[in-house]
């Protein structure tokens, strides 16, 4: 089934409920559909054709969802495209996946009147004034659209991952891939129509269009959708809007933590997601006594759609620093040890594989990435992850870090999360971030990038009889601020390029 038919079942139940707003503007579900419809039979009318990509180069709005579920009811592949790539990195993803529209906003149309692509042919820009109006295209075409049919197993929508070890990959979602993630999280998290959530994570990564935005369309709830991460901008709507879910990136909550909330009245607020990097375990408890909510850390990836593992508000018993049981209505895990490949006993450390419903078919155009991450073990296909992590006896799961993030000093494994976790036990520490760096002697040092009031002597001294020596940073910087990527999350290779 398309996955766009569920936006039309949640407009038929409850048209004058609120669906999707952004600051601009608010839009019910009967407006929604409706705008869906007008954009779905402009692309017709441009000559886009079912199964033609997307692109949408737009930054969280009410025009992001309409276009987004709108080439979908044509049969078009939605992409969205990071509003951190500029010039070639558009171009680049433009071409690879043969976008013939690119629907942007005022503030890009110049950039994007200049992309070269082979296969673009139109530009639809909202608030501008080159190419396609998108306000006056979907006023002169109104009207009803007919659902494009389309199979579990076709392409939905493509996801490109931020590209910060090479070139952006785009990521494969199928119809089914999005409603077994949808469905995942609706019964995980007892959602109703009556939930209303805050989408600040962006959109053109899962975190903000698969967490939040498409699992709520399903479940015909209410979405307020902020173009950028602004602290004061998301306590006030959450205030404002009684909002009762909002999903964070780690980061954005320890800048609430380090903001505070003001005299902003949470009081909806019951339950708040974290993912995309694991949240310091110093943080969970100073965070669910700050909101007064329940912190919910989960695992995804953006070729898990991105259910894969989640704590659950019914569970009975929460344990810091796991992501959760995995979701074993949509997924298998496997650890195994990444040099035998056989499977870990409880509580060894080794690479998590995923199998079920929410994992990706594919890289698009990219065989030799697939033949990379993906192997066949028992009988079944198994997606890599790349994470190092382990399943305690009750089946819950700790992420210790990223394979490619281990430092080998002195013949010895150091995970840099295990440094992290003690770093911001550290008074005065509000941010840290560990990597290797080239050594002569060690093959690679330990190094501590920190941003808080604090002093070297302070973080040496803090780590000394917690760590064993070789786990002791070698080097501490205190800094003013640490890298992100467009995502939010710690952007350690541009920490490991200063070493360069």
């Amino acid at each position: 089934m398309n996955f766009a038919n569920y936006l039309d079942m949640s407009a038929a139940e409850s048209p004058d409920d609120l669906a999707v707003t952004d600051p601009q503007r608010d839009l019910t579900y009967r407006e929604l559909a409706g705008e869906t419809d007008a954009f779905a039979n402009a692309l017709a009318d441009l000559g886009v054709a079912p199964g033609d990509r997307v692109a949408l180069y737009l930054p969280n709005s009410t025009a992001f969802v309409a276009a987004y579920f709108g080439a979908m009811k044509h049969g078009a592949i939605p992409f969205p495209i990071n509003m951190r790539f500029e010039g070639s990195e558009v171009e680049y993803v433009l071409d690879d996946a043969g976008a013939s529209a690119l629907v942007t906003v005022g503030q890009f149309e110049d950039a994007a009147a200049s992309f070269e692509t082979d296969a673009l042919e139109h530009l639809i820009v909202a608030g501008g004034e080159r190419g396609h109006a998108y306000g006056s295209l979907v006023a002169e075409h109104a009207g009803p659209h007919e659902t494009h049919p389309r199979r579990n197993d076709e392409l939905a929508e493509l996801v490109y991952t931020s590209g910060t070890t090479g070139r952006p990959k785009g990521v494969k979602h199928t119809h089914g891939n999005l409603s077994a993630n949808a469905d995942g999280l609706i019964a995980a998290m007892d959602w109703t129509s009556d939930e209303v959530a805050l989408t600040v994570c962006p959109c053109f990564h899962v975190s903000g269009l698969n967490v939040t935005t498409t699992p709520f369309i399903v479940a015909g709830a209410e979405n307020h959708l902020l173009p950028q991460w602004d602290i004061d901008l998301a306590l006030s709507t959450m205030a404002e809007r009684d909002v009762t879910y909002a999903f964070f990136i780690p980061t954005m909550l320890v800048d609430v933590l380090n903001e505070g909330i003001g005299d902003h009245d949470l009081s909806s607020l019951s339950t708040v997601g974290v993912g995309g990097s694991p949240m310091p375990r110093e943080r969970i408890d100073a965070a669910e006594e700050l909101l007064d909510i329940r912190l919910l850390e989960g695992y995804g990836m953006t070729e898990t759609t991105p259910l894969a593992a989640i704590n659950t508000p019914d569970q009975d018993v929460y344990k810091a620093g796991s992501i959760g049981p995995p979701a074993r209505e949509v997924v298998d895990v496997r650890i195994e040890d990444p040099e035998t490949k056989e499977p870990v006993d409880t509580d060894q450390k080794g690479e998590m594989l995923w199998h079920g419903d929410t994992i990706t078919p594919g890289y698009l155009n990219l065989p030799e990435k697939n033949d990379e991450a993906f192997v066949e073990r028992e009988g079944k296909r198994w997606l890599r992850s790349g994470d190092v992590a382990r399943m305690d006896a009750d089946g819950h799961l700790f992420v210790e870090d990223r394979i490619d993030d281990m430092i080998i000093t002195g013949g010895e494994n150091v995970y840099p999360r295990e440094v992290e976790e003690v770093l911001y036990g550290i008074d005065g520490v509000a941010e840290a971030a560990v990597v290797g760096a080239p050594d002569d002697r060690l093959g690679e040092r330990i190094v501590a990038f920190v941003v808080g009031d604090v002093t070297a002597e302070d973080l040496e001294a803090g780590c000394r009889g917690t760590l064993t020596d070789y786990k002791v940073p070698r080097e501490f910087r205190v800094v003013d601020a640490l890298p992100k990527t467009s995502t939010r999350k710690m952007d350690k290779v541009a920490l490991r390029e200063r070493f360069d």
